[in-house]
């Protein structure tokens, strides 16, 4: 048996698969204020398992408890047995409630419909991701709200955020993050590092999740986990901080305009790029990093024996962040 699967028997040891995803449930009893935590919603991002998995033992064993609910969720585990971001289509864009007629019928379009009735009960969500390279640091990267931005100061795993605030339109694809952060309540999405387990990643998740628990216990024995104490709320939060975030926002998105486009080797997340510094191989077309910065999801997409992409080519070939 893989280790992927051992996680996943271990998992559904205590939860269920009735809806196609994975799905444990919490019920400390005393609240109903809903904690959800998201993993697998991109396949191969599955190097949270770990820490997941042993928060589950935990809560049974009541090494940790909440009085309140939490739901987790292995969003999409067919694909992760596939080592695929997704089967038919990105599931993390189609968190949309008039999804396009394209999606209605697609592995990943039905998977969507049946999660948001869960993030729609939740109160706050986590949502934990990987990137498809290596990062120099783990990183947060959700919609901009106080509470989320007191919540990650809280419960630690990294000192990096990237404002992912989309603009006020109408969406036209969606992440689970925004579909609750439009609920107006804290959505925030932690990227682990590189796809697949690593020890890194392990900690990471586990440092993040098990504060989070921790924390909103506190709360809510503080009495303060209600609609009308949501400045208390914020205040107690930040009382609880232990990191400071730098804050990280994207100044510039280099369109993938050709499959002759190709990056320099070894390019990483959060790398360092001077404005000016060529980023593509000798021989192949030139792009220059139009500022000073960091770069962000640099693509390198699959290839052919003749070199061609043998993939949908991304719309972007990297972005470029600045601290702010």
């Amino acid at each position: 048996m893989s280790t992927l699967e051992q996680y996943i028997e271990r998992f559904l040891a205590f939860g269920n698969l009735d809806n196609g995803f994975a799905l444990y449930q919490y019920d400390g009893g005393k609240s109903d204020y809903t904690i959800h935590i998201s993993a697998i919603i991109h396949g191969n991002e599955i190097g949270s398992l770990p820490a997941i998995v042993q928060l589950i033992v935990n809560l049974e064993q009541k090494i940790l408890s909440f009085g309140g609910k939490i739901n987790i969720t292995l969003a999409n585990p067919e694909a992760s047995r596939l080592n695929q971001r997704f089967i038919d289509a990105d599931l993390n864009r189609l968190f949309l409630n008039g999804q396009p007629k394209e999606h209605l019928e697609t592995h990943e379009g039905k998977r969507a419909r049946a999660l948001m009735p869960l993030l729609e009960q939740c109160n706050i969500i986590l949502d934990l991701h990987q990137t498809m390279l290596p990062s120099a640091m783990p990183f947060y990267i959700f919609p901009n709200s106080p509470i989320a931005i007191a919540i990650a100061e809280a419960i630690g795993g990294t000192t990096a955020y990237i404002d992912a605030t989309p603009s006020s339109d109408t969406p036209t694809y969606q992440c689970a993050d925004e579909f609750v952060w439009r609920q107006g309540k804290p959505a925030l999405t932690l990227e682990l590092g590189e796809a697949g387990f690593h020890e890194p990643a392990k900690r990471t998740s586990t440092t993040a999740i098990e504060n989070l628990v921790t924390l909103f216990e506190t709360l809510r024995i503080q009495n303060l986990l209600t609609a009308s104490n949501e400045e208390n709320l914020l205040a107690a939060i930040r009382l609880h901080r232990v990191e400071s975030l730098s804050w990280y926002t994207t100044v510039h998105r280099e369109p993938y305009a050709s499959q002759e486009l190709r990056l320099r080797p070894n390019l990483i997340n959060f790398h360092p790029v001077t404005k000016g510094e060529r980023l593509t191989v000798e021989g192949t077309p030139e792009l220059f990093a139009a500022c000073d910065g960091r770069l962000l999801f640099p693509k390198y997409p699959n290839r052919d024996a003749e070199g061609n992409i043998c993939e949908t080519l991304p719309k972007e070939i990297y972005r470029i962040i600045q601290e702010v």
